[in-house]
């Protein structure tokens, strides 16, 4: 059973993927909004200019990949904000959050889709 009432249509939030439901739903959304809570000055990716080294252990054919365009490092996490090319009903919302512990080489974790960034969070124009 789910904790949270979400418009099946229009949702302030989308798990990933989009039919994820009951607990392992509510515990993505909830690590959103512990995230969205945070003020996080967000970093474009530096298209024309990327590191040679690359970032997160990334490189950019990988940033490409997801679709990411900003990153930050925040309370020992890596971060990265992804901008759907493709969004709105019935694509997922415009934006999308991950996250991994900063420094390590492990799975990113999915913390839903969302139309509206969190007014926390500074994204440069």
């Amino acid at each position: 059973m789910s904790i949270y009432r979400r418009h099946e249509v229009l949702p302030e939030w989308e798990p990933i993927p989009y039919t994820l439901t009951g607990a392992e739903a509510d515990e993505q959304e909830l690590g959103f909004h512990e995230r969205a809570l945070k003020a996080i000055d967000w970093t474009r990716l530096p298209w024309k200019r990327f590191p040679s080294e690359g970032i997160f252990g990334k490189d950019k054919e990988w940033f490409e990949f997801v679709d990411a365009e900003f990153y930050a490092v925040v309370d020992g996490e890596d971060l990265i904000l992804i901008q759907n090319i493709w969004h709105g009903f019935p694509d997922p919302p415009e934006w999308g959050l991950a996250t991994k512990p900063m420094g390590q080489d492990v799975a990113w974790s999915r913390w839903g889709h969302f139309p509206d960034l969190p007014a926390s969070w500074r994204v440069p124009k």
